[in-house]
């Protein structure tokens, strides 16, 4: 008797639980990992995580990159498109899919996978939190010079226009209306988009939108898209040797038209977002504030930066280590911490790394300060967690293959040596701590 051919349901489950499908998967991780590696060297972190491992697709492999960083320099420059490589987020999607599915759906169950179905929930625990950092997570920086407090972070990359009526005094509350990048950067040239607010006297148009690029005089005059004699010029996001620099060192500008809602008197003027300070326009008796900046966020808590020191290789001018001593102020509250390489300061949700250390030659202002990536990440913990599960798993199965070999009772020898051996860790952990 032959057995019922699968229906189009079970063909779909098996692929997608098959090992074969796991095994190109991972090839294919370790295929993108190795080549985004190879061109964080030229083009940096933030530029190599977006094309390779936080992509659906990768859209090219610059090979003569990746060979320069194997040492291969002399094959000049080309890169090779390939629309049809998956990136990190396709492939550890269908990871999850297929662990999710083989892992612990289809998997036989019985006191000898017990082990392997908790490491493997470990792992799909340790996808799920990178999916949650990916979405949810909330990153930007903080400069302090030494004796600076500040209590508010900007994001990396997510630029806003920012518009604030001019305070009475310094220490006025202040409030701005904000509109998200989202909201215009799809602008073609020549097309523009008009903002209103029922608070607001004037509606604000926003075009001529570069995401990067800066003003540019018009020396002859004959540009007719000039405003006030500059022009909004698109600039490179390669430096002079060819690499590509960090979207935080690049900056965006358009082209704004405050139009009164009263008389139809416009206003225009170049928002840049390395102005020295935001465009200023009186409408009516009052005057506004409109800016175009990187995103902000208030920290639950202020720093102050206390003191801060490098630290170098012996013999060379390569840093070694960052330190920053800073006082954490939470609602009248002080607390002395230390910030340093790898060891972040937490609080609120939110973690403290020391990124970046100036000795105050290159702000030349003589005063040291450092710079602090804040972190917001619901998922901060999962990680750890997740190894703790995968090291649990892992251990439960190899003492239970064990039991056997040497022909004990499998659950009383594997609970038991389980349970010293995390009361150790504990014991070493506390000691350590």
């Amino acid at each position: 008797m032959s057995s019922p051919t699968p229906s189009p349901l079970a063909k779909l489950i098996a692929f997608l639980s098959s090992f074969g499908l796991a095994t190109v998967a991972l090839a294919l991780l370790l295929l993108i990992t190795f080549l985004g590696t190879l061109e964080q060297a030229e083009y940096g972190l933030v530029a190599s995580q977006a094309r390779y491992f936080e992509s659906f697709f990768v859209d090219r492999i610059d090979v003569a990159a990746c060979l320069r960083a194997l040492s291969i320099t002399d094959l000049g420059k080309f890169s090779v498109p390939v629309t049809i490589m998956p990136g990190g987020y396709t492939l550890m999607t269908i990871l999850f899919v297929n662990m999710l599915l083989g892992g612990l759906i289809r998997i036989r169950k019985s006191p000898k996978t017990i082990g392997v179905v908790i490491s493997h929930f470990g792992i799909l625990f340790m996808i799920a939190s990178g999916a949650v950092t990916y979405h949810f997570a909330t990153e930007g920086i903080l400069n302090l010079r030494e004796g600076e407090t500040g209590d508010e972070f900007q994001s990396f990359h997510d630029r806003v226009i920012e518009i604030e009526k001019a305070p009475a005094d310094d220490k006025a509350k202040r409030s701005a209306l904000v509109i998200d990048e989202s909201s215009y950067r799809d602008l073609e040239p020549g097309k523009g988009r008009t903002f209103t607010h029922e608070s607001l006297p004037f509606d604000l148009m926003i075009t001529g939108w570069k995401r990067h690029a800066q003003p540019r005089r018009d020396k002859d005059g004959s540009r007719s898209d000039a405003v006030d004699g500059y022009f909004i010029q698109e600039i490179s996001v390669l430096d002079e040797t060819g690499s590509a620099q960090a979207d935080e060192q690049l900056s965006s500008a358009c082209v704004a038209i405050v139009k009164d809602k009263k008389t139809g008197a416009e206003q225009k003027g170049i928002l840049w977002e390395f102005a020295a300070a935001p465009w200023t326009v009186t409408v009516g008796t009052e005057k506004y504030l409109i800016d175009l900046r990187r995103r902000s966020f208030r920290l639950p808590f202020a720093l102050k930066l206390d003191k801060t020191e490098q630290e170098k290789h012996p013999g060379t001018e390569r840093a070694r280590r960052f330190t920053s001593w800073v006082t954490k102020l939470t609602e009248g509250r002080e607390e002395k911490r230390v910030v340093t390489m790898n060891e972040p300061v937490r609080g609120g949700g939110y973690a403290v790394f020391q990124q970046s250390f100036d000795d105050g030659s290159r702000s030349r202002s003589g005063v040291k300060s450092s710079g602090f990536q804040i972190v917001e990440n619901p998922s901060d913990h999962w990680p750890l967690i997740s190894c703790i599960i995968v090291a649990e798993g892992l251990l439960l199965h190899f003492l239970m293959m064990l039991a056997r070999f040497i022909k004990v009772e499998p659950w009383k020898f594997s609970i038991g040596l389980i349970l010293t051996f995390n009361a150790a860790f504990a014991l070493a952990m506390w000691k350590l701590l």
